[in-house]
């Protein structure tokens, strides 16, 4: 029985050693191959889980990643297609075109690394500063909202309950839409904030890649940032709450002087209608009779008119027809030689060469 203890003894003494070395060692190293020793064993579980001796700690494996076309390491970076490749893939293919802009993994994290800092550094920072800058502008308005809402809720606390309410509710819809503008403010500063962190994160990994491919999707994020505008305007003011004590006291004063105002200008209302009344009158029967006498005169005119109008009307010596377009060329059926002149329809006799010859002789009617 004696045998078994001390091989336990010195199983476990082993573990101790061990573990103790293993703590040394993890001291001992740098936090960035840690952070990689830790994501590469987690990896390693998920994709090959292994059986391991529960008094012996795993061995700290670190995972390469490689080319799913030729199961090579990483070295260079298709800046076209935006994908880590090995050295195979500019010679086999599929990235071996002059399409595609090839450059050494280092260098494109170096220049992408230095075009997203100074995107940060030359916009976001600027833009960071304004959403501060106005977050504290519209926190000083509420501070200035509440101090003039606590004067008049002194004021009008002795005097009426719901003026109170209407105050508070007044008060509540304002703060309720400079909240939402700081909600909206700060949810586009913590997504600075975290856009910065993770650029920051993803430069501390010893491993380019992730951050190569990120790093578009990071770019994207700054210019939505930085294009992305905010309301300067601070539209809620605190000196349009409602003041219905003063404006109570004033009306309670200006009650009795309004009243004898508007009963003298009643009286000036009804002076004015009624004598409007009368002027309508005495217009309308002055117009009635200047019309009557107008059409009189006009009708007048018109029998005037007309009858001169007859006398100067020329009709035929012959046959009497008047004096139209449709009769002024054609042939006089009465004008003829074996045609005796009995009657005549004109005063004035034409010329004795033009009887019989057929034609027409106007010449003023007889009346």
């Amino acid at each position: 029985m004696d045998p078994v203890p001390k091989k336990k003894k010195s199983v476990s003494s082993k573990q101790d050693k061990s573990q103790a070395g293993s703590v040394k060692s993890k001291k001992q190293l740098p936090p960035g191959e840690i952070l990689e020793q830790q994501n590469s064993q987690h990896d390693l579980q998920i994709d090959e889980p292994q059986q391991h001796d529960p008094f012996i700690p795993p061995p700290i494996q670190t995972q390469i990643k490689v080319c799913i076309h030729h199961n090579l390491p990483f070295q260079f970076f298709c800046e076209a297609c935006e994908d880590p490749i090995c050295q195979q893939c500019t010679i086999l293919g599929p990235h071996n075109t002059q399409l595609h802009r090839i450059n050494r993994l280092s260098d494109s994290f170096k220049l992408r690394c230095a075009k997203i800092e100074e995107s940060i550094k030359a916009n976001l920072l600027g833009k960071r500063e304004q959403l501060l800058a106005q977050i504290h502008r519209i926190e000083y308005r509420i501070e200035e909202i509440k101090y003039v809402k606590t004067i008049i809720e002194r004021d009008a606390r002795a005097e009426f309950g719901g003026v109170l309410e209407r105050l508070k509710q007044s008060e509540g819809q304002k703060l309720a839409i400079l909240s939402h503008e700081i909600s909206e403010l700060q949810r586009d500063l913590d997504k600075i904030n975290e856009v910065g962190s993770q650029f920051y994160d993803l430069k501390e990994i010893p491993d380019p890649c992730p951050f190569l491919l990120k790093s578009r999707n990071i770019y994207d994020q700054i210019e939505y940032m930085v294009a992305k505008p905010f309301k300067v305007q601070i539209d809620v003011y605190p000196y349009d709450l409602p003041r219905e004590l003063t404006e109570l006291r004033l009306q309670l004063q200006r009650a009795s002087a309004q009243q004898q105002l508007i009963e003298f200008k009643n009286e000036i209302i009804w002076k004015l209608l009624s004598e409007k009344q009368i002027d309508e009158e005495v217009i309308k029967q002055e117009l009635e009779r200047q019309a009557s006498e107008e059409i009189t005169e006009w009708s007048k005119l018109v029998d005037k008119f007309s009858l001169e109008l007859k006398k100067q009307q020329l009709v035929c010596y012959y046959c009497g027809c008047k004096m139209e377009k449709q009769y002024v060329n054609s042939i006089c059926a009465q004008n003829r030689q074996d045609q005796d002149n009995d009657k005549v329809f004109c005063n004035e006799q034409p010329p004795q060469n033009y009887h019989g010859t057929g034609r027409h002789y106007f010449s003023d009617p007889i009346l």
